[in-house]
């Protein structure tokens, strides 16, 4: 019974937790990041300011909670990907899952971003500054494997591996960033242009 109590409590309190991450969200969509307050989260979420600080240490650690779901749920499709196939076919696919899962929201996107943005490592609490560490941690050693492995056939030209992360991650969060500031939809043609960008720039 007590096993059943407790389990009772942590579903209550996960959902509490979504609750708020979900208010948060339609708060800073419907007001701007900067504009929402603690109490204005609570009253959305129906629940008592005490109640949020149970779950976050404050706004900042709320713009991490939403930015690490985002980073689940690449993770959750980059971990789909077929490795059996060319290793060229599995780069363009990797591009397009972070392409679909950053742009099939462009407003989720643009709130995630902001909060990555505004958010203070030095403030988040540990378990939630590990969480994202690991996952930005992940996302990089996911795409350092695959660069790796198209050096090493000679599909990329020989440089540093690390190199080719950085090119290619600011070409694609700087295309994005310019996309959300010029109010652009992100199209396929965009896409095109980018996945284009990367292949002819690194091939051997």
């Amino acid at each position: 019974m007590k096993m059943k109590i407790s389990d009772r409590r942590e579903r209550e309190f996960k959902r509490r937790e979504e609750d708020i991450l979900q208010a948060s969200f339609d708060l800073f969509s419907e007001n701007g990041i900067e504009s929402v307050t603690i109490d204005m989260i609570a009253e959305k979420a129906g629940v008592g300011k005490g109640t949020i600080y149970k779950h976050f240490i404050g706004k900042n650690e709320i713009f991490a909670s939403l930015v690490i779901l985002q980073g689940h749920e690449l993770m959750n499709a980059l971990n789909r990907l077929d490795k059996t196939v060319p290793i060229i076919s599995q780069i363009k696919i990797m591009i397009r899952i972070f392409w679909e899962v950053h742009t099939h929201d462009i407003k989720k996107f643009q709130i995630r971003r902001k909060c990555d943005q505004l958010m203070v490592l030095e403030e988040l609490s540990p378990p939630v500054l590990a969480e994202y560490t690991k996952l930005n941690d992940m996302k990089k050693e996911f795409a350092r494997v695959l660069f790796q492995q198209a050096i090493d056939e000679e599909v990329f030209m020989a440089v540093d591996v690390d190199n080719l992360i950085i090119a290619s991650m600011g070409l694609y969060t700087g295309m994005l960033d310019v996309a959300l500031e010029e109010d652009v939809q992100p199209s396929e043609e965009l896409y095109l242009l980018l996945k284009n960008m990367v292949f002819k720039g690194f091939m051997a």
